[in-house]
């Protein structure tokens, strides 16, 4: 279940931590969705800013949407975009499964570590759906749903083939995986 109340400062701090880029580096997924300078870009449960700030940074010329449920993390986005003068990203609150943005706006969707979280996927794919311009792509990057010293507990991880399935159930297509991250999955798909 989320917790949409309060923000815990420890996992400010984890979400924040330099270390994190050892193991998940944003810069990756840019490698393989080759965004274009001005796109527009949705991260989904933006949280610190941990892809939304890196990337509004890398493409000055995109239009970066950071939607996160908790009003604490939307703050906490907005005034280090601001300190950045990330003048790009609009940090933005969002409900479980709809984000105030119009139909088609965007070219990519980014969710990071998100999916396990998620009590109900279906609707917030079928918002993604809605969301993407077509032939827009989703990234969804979750952690491995294996024993590999990184990754949460059994029964806080979702097998590929469910987010797969969570995919396509929403009508996504060329539903593809990329091996880029050892302790994290990396799925995309197609509006």
């Amino acid at each position: 279940m989320a917790d949409m109340l309060g923000m815990d400062p420890a996992r400010i701090g984890r979400l924040r931590s330099p270390e994190r880029l050892e193991y998940f580096d944003p810069a990756k997924i840019w490698q393989v969705l080759q965004p274009g300078p001005d796109c527009t870009l949705i991260d989904i449960g933006a949280g610190v800013g941990f892809i939304s700030l890196p990337f509004a940074r890398a493409y000055p010329g995109a239009k970066v949407h950071g939607c996160d449920i908790l009003d604490g993390m939307v703050g906490l986005l907005a005034a280090d975009a601001a300190a950045q003068g990330l003048d790009n990203l609009d940090a933005r609150l969002m409900q479980p499964a709809a984000i105030d943005l119009p139909d088609q706006c965007a070219d990519f969707i980014v969710m990071a570590q998100l999916h396990h979280e998620l009590d109900a996927p279906e609707p917030l794919m079928a918002e993604c759906h809605r969301l993407l311009a077509p032939g827009g792509t989703i990234a969804i990057v979750d952690w491995k749903d294996e024993e590999n010293g990184k990754s949460p507990a059994k029964g806080r991880r979702v097998p590929e083939a469910s987010i797969r399935a969570h995919l396509r159930g929403a009508g996504f297509s060329d539903i593809q995986s990329h091996d880029i991250y050892e302790f994290h999955g990396f799925v995309t798909g197609r509006a």
